[in-house]
Order: structure tokens, then C-alpha cells, then sequence
């Protein structure tokens, strides 16, 4: 998996397990908001493990998708 892709998953695993602790915590299902825990929890993981520079492998700050690596400033494409 490469560091774009571990981007958007950690993003769309993020989102989505929100919204679907809201609605487990709204309807009083302590299933669904353990399932949205469990989304978020493993888009964190994921991105530990694969959002890191591929030339420095040093992990990227998370906040945005880069072009290049802020540590050796290398391209990341």
C-alpha cells in the first residue's frame, strides 16, 4: 500500500466510523458504535504502518497529503 492510498483510507475509515458511533449512540446500539470504534481505530493503525516517506521512511505528518517529504525533500511520486 502506498502513502496516498493510506492517506484516503485513514481519512474515509475516520469519517465513516464517526458517523457510525453517532448512529449507534443515537439508536442506543452499543454494536454498531463498537463497529465504528473499530473503523477508527484500525484507520489509525494502517496509517502507522503504512503512511511514511519512501525514501526516508520516516512517518508523515498527518494533517495533509504531501507532494514532497518535509524531512529529506525528496518528491514523494
Amino acid at each position: 500500500m502506498n502513502y496516498k492510498m493510506s492517506y484516503w483510507l485513514m481519512r474515509i475509515l475516520g469519517v465513516g466510523g464517526i458517523l457510525v458511533m453517532l448512529i449507534g449512540g443515537l439508536t442506543n446500539q452499543t454494536i454498531v458504535g463498537g463497529i465504528g470504534v473499530v473503523c477508527v481505530l484500525g484507520g489509525t493503525i494502517q496509517t502507522s504502518f503504512f503512511y511514511h516517506c519512501p525514501h526516508c521512511k520516516r512517518d508523515l505528518p498527518k494533517r495533509t497529503l504531501h507532494k514532497t517529504c518535509p524531512y529529506c525533500k525528496k518528491p514523494l511520486d
